[in-house]
């Protein structure tokens, strides 16, 4: 009597313990709920954009993503001449619309709201120069794009290559 009261009591622990499993918030695709990596592994971050995708936004032929990086990972693309490159990283989602650490300090860091874009999408830039990055939060999950395109001092050209980088992985997260 007392094996079969155990197996009673023992059932709906099991069912709580296995509903607990679950995640409540949805995992974006390609991306993990592990903590490390802020849920992105390097080589889903170079899924997110195709070469064609980075190539058009910047305007020349780029290589295949270099995934790095595990608890800190990115993808970054480069040109043949190492004049352009593009780094797509993962990041933690409440950095979002904050002034990143390699802004601090500078003379007129700001953060400009990009509407339509994730569940949230802020251009973090120093100044007028080309010191801009691409913040884009969906769910739980954020990544953020930084491009890099040798002799451009315009903050407006690299905005608009980080901008369609963007959108083309904002779909995939």
């Amino acid at each position: 009597m007392v094996r079969s009261w155990r197996r009673i009591a023992l059932v709906p622990l099991v069912l709580v313990a296995v509903a607990a499993c679950g995640s409540p918030t949805a995992t974006p695709a390609g991306a993990t709920s592990a903590p490390n990596g802020l849920g992105y592994t390097a080589d889903q971050l170079c899924a997110l954009v195709t070469v064609a995708d980075i190539g058009a936004a910047v305007g020349t032929t780029v290589g295949a993503g270099v995934p790095s990086g595990v608890n800190a990972p990115s993808c970054t693309w480069q040109s043949s001449d190492s004049k352009v490159g593009v780094t797509i990283a993962a990041s933690g989602a409440s950095d979002v619309g904050q002034i990143p650490f390699g802004l601090q300090g500078i003379s007129g860091a700001h953060v400009t709201a990009v509407p339509n874009l994730g569940d949230a999408a802020f251009f973090a830039a120093g100044g007028s120069g080309p010191t801009s990055e691409l913040d884009i939060r969906k769910g739980n999950f954020a990544i953020t794009i930084t491009v890099g395109i040798g002799g451009n001092i315009d903050q407006g050209v690299q905005q608009a290559a980080e901008l369609a980088i963007g959108t083309a992985a904002a779909a995939k997260m």
